[in-house]
């Protein structure tokens, strides 16, 4: 059994060593993936892939999107000094790319902007609605809320 497993599956894992990762987070985070080849003389292989933060207790993935989904585990990660202004914004905009990747078969429709008192990294669109990341800044720029929301209409944004 020992040696079908080690002809069949290969698992490897890679810290993300992006600066926007490690100016923004406490915690280190991997990129995990999981090959099985050879199942039953089948050709094909199968790679899941994982992103995970390892938060020095325990290794967790990043809370998963649903619906309208509020974000307390990935608001907890970020560092205490770090503010979301229009300098780092683009940063915070590298992070999501890394820790919630949009799909290759996905057209690009990242965009972000300041409004309200919030911060909005949209990811996806459907007819005229948008989704992405909404997130609430104390005045100095300290992330106080993170939630991903399902849709914002094309009036709502900027």
């Amino acid at each position: 059994m020992d040696n079908f497993i080690n002809k069949s599956c290969t698992t490897n894992y890679n810290q993300i060593t992006s600066e926007s990762v490690q100016n923004i987070l406490k915690h280190d985070v991997f990129y995990i993936t999981q090959e099985t080849k050879n199942i039953y003389g089948e050709k094909e292989k199968e790679v899941p892939e994982f992103i995970v933060v390892d938060t020095g207790l325990e290794v967790k993935r990043f809370e998963r999107i649903k619906t309208d989904t509020p974000l307390p585990e990935l608001r907890s990660y970020i560092r205490e000094d770090f503010m979301l202004n229009e300098e780092s914004a683009p940063h915070f905009q590298t992070l999501l790319d890394y820790i919630y990747p949009i799909a290759d078969w996905k057209p690009d429709k990242r965009e972000f902007f300041f409004k309200n008192g919030k911060w909005y990294f949209l990811r996806d669109a459907y007819f005229r609605t948008k989704q992405g990341f909404e997130i609430t800044v104390s005045p100095n720029g300290k992330i106080t809320h993170i939630c991903y929301k399902m849709r914002w209409d094309e009036y709502e944004s900027k």
